[in-house]
């Protein structure tokens, strides 16, 4: 990306080779005002320049403009594309560092695997801090919009521990994991609401368009009869949805579902609405094995890597993906600070289950509480893929079974009155 100086011109960008101290050959691009002060910088760095050339302004916007695009695409709405390219990156990362290669050397090997322009750039940009002298823990601080608090801290441990292949490999593993089940979630979501918001459009088109033409050709072969209570009411619904005052209804209705939707985004409103989704039939019990899996898989890997509780507690509860149980462990962490076990403020709250509760204490006692949390996630993964899947099984049926009844009742309103004529009742 250029930088701008405050005269709001652009800082000249040169692109260049060179040789590190190391003798490997390195290439990359450069903010300066000059040449000569490109080269310096780079010699700074340990860079022994071997060729350099400014980048021209218009074939800088170009890439520029295309990595915005696409920047806009990796950090944006696309989380499950964003989710794929770094838990790959992380994969990466531990092969290489596992097969002993250096930080700055396995960051290179990824960004020359990637086929994705937004994940170049910001790999690129770490090579450039790491270079710089920057820790990589310190390099993915400055890329919050990609990186998570538990993933940074989780790095910044094995860097200090000398572990930080182990940690990668420990990253990536949960990344795949958390991947699968938010790909299993959005799969069990889709169906259920495409179902809902047809049958809901194919209602209202019916009532709007349809059913008023049919209906009045069939009043005007019926005479004066009295209509069949079920068309009596349809025609209502229809007329009430067709009025001035209908349509008012629903622009009312509207600006209210606006803002109940930022209310349900606000601080004061997600904690009542992520409470409301444990509460409800079905879907609850599977939102809340999701976020106790979350729970104890991330304070497992935390606690694992050498992070003490009371941080690793801190990080937890932004993974967790529901705001009224993230508070809690807040409560907690708040209590356990002032001396009481973790299990207490946790079991006393009502939300967490006795079996997680009882794991933690067991954990705490013998010394393996990273161990045993990481083996319970296990079996909560198994617990939330059977869950999904009675989702998945019993929500389209009563989506369905609801859409059938209105239709059904739809069709009888508008039948019955030929009945009626017919057999002239």
């Amino acid at each position: 990306m250029i930088t701008r100086c405050p005269e709001n011109h652009p800082v000249p960008q040169f692109a260049y080779k060179a040789m590190t101290q190391e003798g490997r050959a390195t290439t990359g691009q450069i903010s300066a005002p000059s040449e000569p002060s490109a080269v310096s910088i780079l010699a700074q760095r340990g860079d022994f320049v071997t060729d350099i050339h400014q980048v021209t302004l218009s074939s800088t916007a170009k890439a520029g403009g295309r990595g915005a695009v696409l920047n806009a695409v990796f950090r944006g709405r696309g989380r499950g594309g964003k989710g794929r390219h770094v838990a790959a990156m992380f994969r990466q990362l531990a092969v290489a560092l596992q097969a002993g290669l250096n930080v700055i050397t396995a960051l290179q090997v990824v960004r020359d695997q990637t086929s994705n322009a937004a994940m170049n750039d910001l790999v690129s940009d770490m090579i450039e801090r790491v270079k710089a002298g920057d820790a990589l823990s310190q390099a993915m601080r400055r890329h919050r919009d990609t990186f998570s608090l538990m993933q940074i801290a989780m790095i910044k441990a094995g860097e200090t521990a000398g572990v930080l292949e182990k940690v990668m490999s420990s990253l990536a593993d949960f990344a795949e994991r958390d991947l699968d089940i938010r790909e299993k979630l959005r799969s069990a979501s889709i169906y259920p609401l495409v179902v809902l918001c047809l049958g809901f459009i194919s209602v209202l088109v019916i009532l709007i368009f349809i059913l008023p033409r049919i209906m009045s050709t069939i009043t005007q072969l019926g005479g004066n009869q009295t209509l069949p209570l079920p068309t009596r009411i349809l025609l209502g619904a229809s007329a009430a949805v067709r009025s001035p005052a209908g349509i008012a209804a629903c622009l009312i209705l509207l600006v209210g579902l606006v803002l109940l939707i930022r209310w349900m985004r606000s601080d004061d409103g997600r904690p009542h609405v992520d409470r409301f989704k444990l509460r409800l039939p079905i879907a609850g019990e599977a939102f809340r094995r999701v976020a106790m899996a979350r729970f104890a898989r991330t304070l497992g890997t935390l606690t694992g890597s050498g992070i003490q509780v009371v941080e690793a507690m801190r990080i937890v509860r932004d993974t967790l993906g529901n705001e009224y149980l993230a508070r809690i462990v807040d409560r907690a962490t708040a209590e356990i600070v002032h001396g009481r076990p973790i299990t207490e403020p946790l079991a006393e709250s009502g939300e967490f289950p006795e079996l997680l509760v009882q794991v933690i204490a067991m954990g705490e006692r013998t010394g393996q509480l990273d161990t045993l949390l990481l083996t319970t996630a296990d079996a909560y993964d198994r617990e939330v893929a059977t869950t999904l899947q009675r989702v998945m099984s019993v929500l389209p049926v009563l989506f369905i079974l609801a859409l059938a009844v209105v239709v059904a009742f739809i069709l009888a309103a508008a039948l019955l009155p030929i009945v009626y004529m017919d057999f002239g009742v």
